[in-house]
């Protein structure tokens, strides 16, 4: 038995027969393997290669990434991924780490883990991070010191992230809407929502790049959600970011066949944009994922939160009928959690936030 890890490089493109381009596929292939297994046989959890190849391209000069195939006797049956931040928190590494069912147990993983481990921190890399998806199962669970939510305490991934001397710190819940259910109490919502942020506020949405008119403030918000939202006991850093970040964002979304619906709220008498919410996805029948949403801390307490969500969801609603639509949330985030459940999300999994802290 022999296992090979090759370094899966950014290839200047992901359909065409170079050997960058076979092994982004071949990464992909065994990530969606891994993960439609995971959910019952459900594909609809899969990305395309021209998705994961618009997200690699976006990376680069931002954060310092290593993607590996494991081969096994010559087969792909693993992945790995770490990735560490080249603008903040620079000594924070993100794992993961995913090994196709047939070969587990056999040192795929082990193999994989070591290699990123040590490659990120040659790199200064002291902290270690990974997000797992945990689904229920029987037996004891584990809770994280937040308090709110649990995953099974004897799990496969459990074992070797404890192995490894990760400790649980955060859940954040996976949810799920489907609009055609949803959609009869959407705009019952976001009136709602408006009798409380009228006329002192105002929704507006589009489709694809920000207007210039609103790009830096919409740049300067992102950044607030490494601050403002629950962390947990989670290492970090501020992040900044300027036009140019925002724009590489939305390019990797665009350029991965993804279609962006931003919904913000603005304040009348200023012009400020002081929450906002994003939606995206290919517009094919697959998922559509509900990404960051914040409302600024100054402006809290007029619904803008339901009004953006409901203001976005109504806008995805009239470009797609019964769209599903994903998201995440810390479990301790109740104040949105809240927002999502009176919409229509329900919780479809937990999501391990684990962490490892080696001494400097």
């Amino acid at each position: 038995m022999r296992i090979e890890i090759v370094d899966v490089p950014v290839p200047e493109a992901w359909d065409d027969d170079s050997e960058g381009a076979r092994l982004l596929r071949s990464l992909v292939d065994v990530r969606n393997a891994v993960v439609v297994d995971a959910w019952g046989g459900d594909a609809s959890h899969a990305f395309t290669y021209r998705e994961a190849w618009a997200q690699w391209r976006r990376q680069e000069g931002e954060s310092d990434d290593i993607r590996t195939v494991a081969l096994l006797d010559g087969e792909p049956v693993g992945r790995g991924y770490a990735s560490r931040s080249l603008l903040e928190a620079t000594e924070i590494a993100e794992i993961d780490v995913m090994v196709r069912r047939g070969a587990r147990g056999r040192g795929v993983g082990t193999a994989l883990a070591d290699d990123l481990i040590g490659r990120m921190r040659s790199q200064g890399a002291t902290t270690f991070q990974s997000w797992v998806d945990h689904h229920p199962a029987p037996g004891p669970t584990i809770a994280p010191p937040t308090g709110f939510g649990a995953v099974p305490a004897d799990s496969p991934q459990v074992r070797m992230l404890r192995r490894y001397g990760f400790a649980l710190e955060q859940i954040e819940r996976m949810s799920e809407l489907r609009l055609g259910d949803a959609r009869d109490g959407l705009a019952d919502l976001r009136a709602d929502a408006e009798r409380h942020a009228l006329p002192r506020y105002r929704a507006e949405t589009w489709s694809g790049a920000t207007p210039t008119a609103l790009a830096e403030q919409l740049a300067a918000l992102h950044a607030r959600m490494s601050t403002d939202a629950p962390s947990a006991g989670l290492a970090s850093e501020p992040e900044v970011w300027d036009l140019e970040r925002l724009q590489r964002y939305e390019a990797s979304q665009i350029d991965g066949g993804r279609t962006l619906l931003r919904a913000v709220a603005v304040e009348e008498a200023s012009g400020e944009v002081i929450a906002f919410t994003t939606l995206t996805g290919s517009g094919d029948g697959s998922p559509w994922y509900q990404h960051d949403t914040l409302v600024h801390g100054d402006h809290r307490g007029h619904r803008l939160g339901m009004l953006v969500k409901a203001a976005n969801l109504l806008a995805l609603d009239a470009r797609e009928p019964g769209a599903v639509v994903r998201t995440w949330n810390a479990e301790e985030n109740r104040p949105m959690l809240a927002v999502n459940e009176a919409l229509g999300f329900v919780a479809i999994c937990s999501e391990g936030v684990w962490q490892r802290k080696d001494a400097t």
